[in-house]
């Protein structure tokens, strides 16, 4: 395996560890269970029918809390996986009000980061387009770090971020909640950016520069990503 691919590999690998560990404000278990929620999206009879009508709020009925998770939760992981073009303030606001903002941007944060191995999984030829949780690994025990940063503040969007244009906003998205950051952005790093070699114009890569911006500006279009 060549450096680049091994760059991949382990920021994948990083992520999938993470994301059935402690995190944020969810154990282990609530994280890998969310993980389960995120592949049921892709298939759920609910979430297709919002998704084929005219508006999500159409449809009716709603998802149910399961043994790791309250019900807001589950239908946070489902909509922001299945529909997460149509989703609005209001219904962040509603939702936040119930478990907290910090809870809902990690939950956020699991949704992005299972949709991103899943996906590569799938296109690397080493996993399946199911809700099978056999590839999954255990759930690793402990408590959530429970850690609400001090640089977090409102700076116009739906959740606290950090304060002042240091980092990219696709990089404090989940400043919230740096534990479940932390593999996100090594998704980012690994998968697209290269962390600092992001400011160069010119990639040594298998795919150019404006090759793998054409690449990322299609994949957002097809999956209606706000930035």
């Amino acid at each position: 395996m060549d450096a680049p691919q091994q760059t991949v590999r382990s920021a994948i690998d990083f992520a999938r560890t993470a994301l059935v560990s402690p995190g944020d404000w969810l154990t282990g278990h609530q994280r890998r269970s969310a993980w389960l929620e995120c592949r049921d999206a892709r298939t759920n009879e609910l979430d297709l029918a919002r998704r084929a009508a005219l508006s999500p709020n159409a449809v009716d009925g709603s998802h149910t809390s399961t043994g790791d998770l309250p019900a807001e939760a589950v239908e946070v992981l489902h909509r922001v996986t299945s529909d997460p073009g149509r989703l609005t303030r209001s219904w962040a606001d509603d939702t936040m009000a119930v478990i907290g903002d910090a809870t809902y941007t990690e939950l956020v944060g699991i949704a992005a980061t299972a949709s991103a191995i899943d996906m590569f999984d799938v296109a690397y030829g080493t996993g399946s387009d199911t809700d099978d949780e056999a590839d999954l690994p255990d759930a690793i025990d402990g408590e959530p770090a429970q850690i609400r940063p001090d640089d977090v503040g409102d700076i116009g969007a739906w959740v606290p971020q950090t304060v002042g244009g240091a980092n990219a906003n696709v990089s404090r998205t989940l400043s919230l909640v740096p534990v479940t950051n932390r593999s996100w952005r090594g998704i980012v790093d690994g998968l697209y950016s290269r962390g600092i070699e992001f400011t160069n114009l010119m990639w040594d890569r298998a795919l150019t520069r404006p090759q793998v911006e054409l690449v990322a500006t299609r994949t957002t279009a097809e999956l209606e990503c706000f930035y």
